[in-house]
């Protein structure tokens, strides 16, 4: 009896990614590269546009500010996400000197400020995306 080998391709549809940041020009830097990578992005500002999004619309990736300003933050975006279908994964980003209450549930972190390397590695790594090659 012989054993069949299996390998495992990148996905052909573009994955859909929720970027939730509180700062607008990191949302805009973030999600600009991210699409220039063919993802599909969507936006949110604040815990309640992330909220909104993630009861309508499936998402593979959120990629969470911890930091938001209330009214909501981003760990009540964790607890929603206890609740319902979390996307398949979540990378959490922080400034705080430790965050250790806001990483619960989190598969992923990163520290701000962070380069925007860093976060397409992750994403594209998580998602088993290729990645572009450089220019």
């Amino acid at each position: 009896m012989s054993t069949a080998s299996v390998t495992v391709l990148p996905r052909r549809t573009p994955p859909s990614i929720l970027v939730v940041e509180g700062d607008v020009r990191l949302r805009c830097l973030v999600s600009d590269e991210l699409r220039a990578m063919s993802f599909k992005v969507v936006e949110a500002s604040s815990a309640r546009e992330a909220l909104t999004v993630l009861d309508a619309v499936r998402i593979d990736l959120l990629l969470l500010d911890l930091d938001l300003q209330p009214p909501g933050s981003g760990l009540d975006v964790i607890r929603h996400l206890h609740g319902n279908q979390p996307p398949t994964w979540i990378i959490g980003a922080s400034s705080a000197a430790d965050p250790m209450e806001e990483l619960h549930g989190l598969e992923l972190f990163i520290r701000k400020p962070y380069p925007i390397s860093q976060v397409t590695e992750l994403v594209t790594r998580s998602l088993n995306w290729p990645q572009l090659p450089e220019a």
